[in-house]
């Protein structure tokens, strides 16, 4: 049995290497609202273990929409992988502890988007945010390009807080 921090952990994982694959490929009208779905549910402290597996499984298939070829490529370039996050948990502390609070920051901007999705649209750019934000927690950047997107991520929360 595999425990739900690794399940956790997977799902991030996947949401990772969906999103990369949508800098290269046209994602389909489901693909925002679902990795926003898989963040939230990345986060909420009661799910189940079959919730968290579906979820996984949700994700993989939006990947093979999103991009069929690169599941058989002969050739992988690795841009579709999914992020190992051991890679996060082992970063150096303030590498880690910036990294932490750009996807507990996602996680929780994600919640409050699908709430309030019924009754507002979103411009692109947070979506975009998104994308940015789950590239920069596969990427090795330093402290200061990391603190950058925090302070983004401050700014981007500000701005859901007050529409």
């Amino acid at each position: 049995m595999i425990s739900l921090s690794s399940l956790r952990d997977q799902l991030l994982g996947c949401i990772i290497g969906l999103s990369k694959v949508c800098s290269m490929h046209t994602k389909t009208s489901q693909t925002d609202l679902l990795i926003l779905s898989a963040l939230a549910d990345s986060k909420k402290p009661d799910i189940t273990e079959d919730a968290l597996q579906n979820t996984i499984l949700q994700i993989k298939r939006e990947k093979s929409r999103v991009a069929p070829m690169c599941e058989g490529c002969a050739a992988p370039c690795g841009n579709s992988d999914n992020y190992d996050m051991k890679r996060l948990w082992k970063a150096p502390k303030e590498i880690r502890r910036l990294k932490i609070s750009i996807l507990l920051g996602i996680q929780t901007m994600a919640s409050y988007v699908i709430c309030q999705s019924q009754e507002e649209t979103f411009d692109e750019k947070i979506f975009f945010f998104f994308h940015k934000a789950l590239f920069v927690l596969s990427e090795d950047w330093n402290e200061k390009q990391l603190y950058d997107v925090v302070l983004e991520l401050g700014e981007y929360y500000e701005f859901l807080r007050n529409q």
